[in-house]
């Protein structure tokens, strides 16, 4: 289960790497707000087995990264939010099936993107919705 505002994204691919390397597939259940690096945990889970609670929050933004320091040191930072960015869109595209224009123009624009359960289901960041009326 994940109700997370979000974190370190190094931390986040880490857990992604522990869960890929699982023989048993993973299921996430996403309620309350998932968020950012936690968003990016949730998404991972196990075609098919990502679910949201009907009144969960999702939030998709791009991510940032700060670093102050010698020119050496500033070069070194730019190399580092130039991989992340790309393993950022590369497992949105792994996850959602969306193409790089579509995840920059829906998914990771320049302002923060809000979406309900629903939203979710429809953009394939998650699989369905829980139907607790069942």
């Amino acid at each position: 289960m994940i109700c997370s505002e979000g974190g370190n994204l190094e931390d986040a691919f880490a857990l992604i790497d522990v869960m890929r390397t699982s023989k048993i597939p993973v299921k996430t259940v996403g309620l309350g707000v998932v968020a950012s690096a936690g968003l990016m945990i949730f998404i991972a889970g196990a075609p098919g087995r990502r679910v949201l609670t009907p009144n969960t929050s999702i939030l998709s933004h791009q991510f940032t990264a700060g670093h102050a320091g010698k020119a050496h040191e500033l070069f070194a930072t730019v190399k580092e939010f130039e991989l992340t960015q790309h393993r950022v869109l590369a497992l949105y595209r792994e996850c959602t099936g969306l193409d790089d224009k579509r995840i920059r123009e829906v998914l990771l624009p320049a302002q923060d993107v809000y979406l309900s359960a629903e939203e979710a289901v429809q953009h394939r960041i998650c699989d369905h919705v829980a139907n607790f009326d069942a």
